[in-house]
């Protein structure tokens, strides 16, 4: 580990660089590197021996937590992803998983509702057809009933069998 300020090595245990004074920081959630300036051996050609270079690339900067509303709507509109989602963050990021995991449930519930509303609308359309035709007299209840115990009966002997 090294001094995110100057470059130093540190020890394990160090609090503040033994050079500069600045405060060290740790490493965050799971290991993820502090990203101070590193440095690397390369072992070049023949002639050259081992060169050394200095990375000091962007620090690692962790997403915060929000747990926005934003993800519940994503969960919502495409369930599959708020699920997915919420089992990938629900150790790293529990309130953001929590609002993925609420919308893709409330999806799944809004996509049951729909289908048996739009189920119960077409059995009741189908009855007031029935109904309507037996008022204006297309659809005699006599044929009706006759048409019925016979396809009914048929679908019981194909069921025995």
């Amino acid at each position: 580990m090294y001094c995110k300020n100057c470059g130093e090595p540190l020890n394990e245990n160090d609090r503040v660089c033994p050079a500069c004074g600045t405060p060290v920081e740790k490493t965050g959630p799971k290991g993820a590197p502090n990203n101070g300036p590193q440095t690397y051996a390369y072992g070049g050609n023949s002639n050259t021996g081992n060169q050394t270079y200095q990375y000091s690339g962007p620090q690692y900067q962790p997403t915060p937590d929000t747990g926005s509303k934003g993800w519940g709507v994503l969960g919502c509109c495409f369930p599959l992803i708020g699920l997915i989602l919420f089992l990938v963050w629900k150790d790293d990021k529990p309130r953001s998983a929590k609002a993925a995991g609420i919308g893709a449930l409330i999806g799944v519930i809004l996509c049951v509702v729909t289908i048996m509303l739009l189920f119960a609308l077409g059995i009741g359309l189908s009855a007031l057809g029935i109904a309507e035709g037996v008022a204006n007299g297309d659809i005699y209840l006599d044929e009706l009933e006759d048409y019925l115990s016979q396809n009914t009966s048929a679908l019981i002997d194909t069921m025995k069998i």
